[in-house]
C-alpha cells in the first residue's frame, strides 16, 4: 500500500514537471513561496491536535501568519510565525 501511494505521487509530479509549463510572473512566485506555509499550517495542526481541521479560525491565522512571513525566505522564521498565529488565534477565539 506504502508503494502505490509512493507511486502515485512520484507519478503525478513527475507527469505535472513533464506536461505543464513552468508558471510565469506573479503566479512563479506566489508557487515558489506557497510550500513553507503549507507545511507551516500542516506542522502546526499537528503539533496541536486541531479538532476543526484546516477551517479552524486558529489554523487560517497560522497560514496566513507563515505567508506573510515568507518574504524572508526563512523556513524557521514561516514555522515560527505559523505556530505564533496559531497561539495568538488560539488565545482569541
Amino acid at each position: 500500500m506504502l508503494l502505490a501511494v509512493a507511486a502515485i505521487t512520484v507519478g503525478s509530479r513527475v507527469a505535472a514537471l513533464a506536461l505543464l509549463p513552468p508558471p510565469r510572473g506573479a503566479a512563479a512566485g506566489l508557487v515558489r513561496r506557497l510550500p513553507a506555509p503549507l507545511f507551516a499550517a500542516l506542522a502546526a495542526l499537528s503539533l496541536t491536535g486541531s479538532d476543526g481541521g484546516v477551517t479552524d479560525p486558529a489554523m487560517l491565522a497560522a497560514l496566513g501568519c507563515a505567508l506573510l512571513a515568507t518574504r524572508w525566505s526563512s523556513l524557521l522564521i514561516t514555522l515560527g510565525a505559523g505556530l505564533a498565529g496559531f497561539l495568538v488565534a488560539s488565545l482569541i477565539w
